[in-house]
């Protein structure tokens, strides 16, 4: 997610309180990134194939069980043979069923990560399955997501697990180091900070120790 005023301030606006406010309630405090958009749109895509390939083989059984209902002169055949197709049939239904449930929790989950940081890509997809599968069972009912969440990273004394979350503070650390190092938001990749932009940083973060990239430049 992106952080709407954040970002403006980073290319130079100052903003009021009163305009902050006035974003905040037109546009929300942050917005998806191209990059999760994307993201959004190709799951969107592969569930909307993957429902085209069901649909398409209900109907060809729809098809071949009314070929037999027409043609069949066997009874005892026909009606084994309907058996069978409505068996298949109920069972097409239910994984298509199974598999939009899914997607939907798949997506509920992601709206609900959208204020977490997790300490890598790895945990975070791995949190995601845990809690898609407590959704999607019965020790959800009663119980809100944020509830299911704590149940995955939290220890019995209500403590959150290390090495899952990271706090606010340490991602905005984390952030501005790998502008440091070369690789800022929104600047174009090998783009490097000048000095009084690495003073703004330390300004900011004043636990930020930014000697070593001081002494990175005067290498080169």
């Amino acid at each position: 997610m992106v952080k709407v005023i954040s970002e403006l301030e980073k290319i130079g606006l100052s903003l009021t309180d009163e305009q902050k406010e006035s974003i905040k309630k037109s546009m929300g405090e942050e917005l998806y990134s191209k990059q999760e958009l994307d993201k959004k749109l190709f799951k969107t895509q592969e569930l909307e194939e993957k429902n085209k390939e069901l649909v398409g083989k209900q109907e060809t059984l729809e098809k071949e069980l009314q070929t037999m209902r027409d043609s069949a002169p066997d009874a005892d055949a026909l009606n084994q043979k309907i058996a069978e197709l409505t068996t298949t049939l109920e069972a097409e239904r239910k994984e298509r069923a199974e598999k939009d449930e899914r997607a939907r929790l798949d997506g509920l989950v992601t709206d609900f990560f959208a204020d977490k940081h997790f300490v890598n890509a790895i945990t975070a997809d791995a949190i995601k399955a845990q809690l898609v599968d407590k959704l999607n069972s019965d020790e959800a009912r009663g119980k809100s997501i944020s509830d299911l969440f704590d149940t995955i990273v939290k220890d019995d004394k209500g403590n959150y697990k290390p090495d899952i979350l990271i706090d606010e503070k340490t991602f905005q650390a984390q952030q501005n180091r790998s502008q440091i190092v070369g690789n800022p938001i929104n600047q174009p990749d090998g783009a490097k900070l000048s000095m009084a932009e690495l003073m703004k940083l330390k300004n900011k973060n004043p636990d930020m120790d930014i000697t070593p990239y001081l002494n990175r430049k005067k290498e080169k």
